[in-house]
């Protein structure tokens, strides 16, 4: 059976997959749903612990889960958990990964204005490189769930926690960081490649699955017309899951 290794994005946690593992179990996988460091804690914790750590942190915790596995697993990241996907893969075998709206590798132009309105009160506070980023409704609403119902949009939302300051202080101004965390190496990644991108994904947008798919050898791009971000859950959830599907069908993957 083939492990598959589920990499959330900003603000969430591991139960943020729901019926999209079981979904993914009924394809024949082995899933793991991982919470990023902290973020499985209650929402003030979160807060007080998550503010300073950084992509590092996030890619060692993913790469010993990842060695602990018996066999190289397929890597799924979305958003934010795409970045780190990359970086896991740079360090360890992967038997492939699928990238749902990927966050920019530091190659990557990031600053479209969608993009700076979806975070821009975070990065106007003093000492935001290490400050906790709280999930802003109003934005989160406008620029990741732009094309959900509203029932939905409450209902992940209050799921949310917390983001790390530090990380997206090495995503957004990766000029800045000395650490050269959100650098990737193509050369060391070889194995097959899925991107999905959505014509209305206004919180990474299209244009950086695009520069994505381009960095890997052996790499799918695949567009959802009418999708936002939110490509697990919602209006967008079952095309997403057809897309990966045939993927993984062709790749022999199941």
């Amino acid at each position: 059976m083939q492990d598959i290794v589920l990499i959330h994005g900003t603000w969430c946690s591991g139960k943020v997959w729901g019926r999209f593992a079981t979904q993914l179990e009924r394809f024949g996988c082995r899933v793991h749903t991982p919470s990023l460091r902290y973020h499985d804690l209650p929402y003030d914790e979160v807060a007080e612990k998550v503010g300073a750590l950084s992509l590092q942190d996030y890619t060692d915790d993913l790469v010993d889960l990842v060695n602990s596995l018996e066999q190289p697993p397929l890597l799924l990241g979305h958003s934010l958990g795409c970045l780190l996907t990359q970086m896991v893969a740079e360090r360890t075998p992967v038997a492939g990964m699928i990238l749902m709206g990927p966050a920019p590798t530091a190659d990557i132009f990031s600053l479209y204005p969608t993009m700076i309105r979806c975070f821009i009160k975070h990065f106007l506070r003093w000492g935001f490189w290490k400050k906790a980023m709280p999930p802003y409704k109003d934005e989160f609403f406008r620029y990741c769930l732009n094309a959900q119902d509203d029932a939905i949009k409450e209902d992940l939302f209050k799921d949310l926690v917390p983001e790390s300051g530090k990380v997206y202080t090495q995503i957004a101004f990766p000029f800045l960081d000395n650490s050269r965390a959100g650098r990737v190496d193509f050369h060391k990644i070889s194995c097959p490649v899925l991107v999905i991108t959505g014509s209305e994904d206004k919180m990474t947008v299209s244009a950086i699955a695009r520069k994505t798919a381009k960095n890997h050898k052996d790499s799918v791009l695949v567009s959802i017309t009418g999708a936002d971000h939110m490509y697990e859950s919602g209006k967008f959830q079952n095309q997403t899951l057809r897309v990966i599907k045939h993927w993984l069908t062709d790749k022999n993957f199941i």
